[in-house]
């Protein structure tokens, strides 16, 4: 059987903690970034999140974020 886990509540956290989130619950981060550009995680702020909180998803599933 599969196990599934609620996506939880990431919008307005920076881009290093919504990772941590994700990561303690079995899920991983997805996001674009131009090619070459680096990004500061600490600075950069979640602002929109696929699925979004409250969703059942599989456990190792990619929540893609936007900032």
């Amino acid at each position: 059987m599969i196990e599934t886990v609620e996506v939880p509540e990431i919008r307005n956290m920076t881009l290093k903690e919504a990772e941590g989130k994700l990561k303690e619950i079995g899920l991983q981060i997805e996001y674009e970034t131009k090619e070459g550009e680096e990004i500061d995680k600490t600075q950069i702020i979640v602002k929109e999140q696929t699925p979004k909180p409250g969703i059942k998803v599989n456990m190792n599933s990619k929540i893609s974020v936007e900032f």
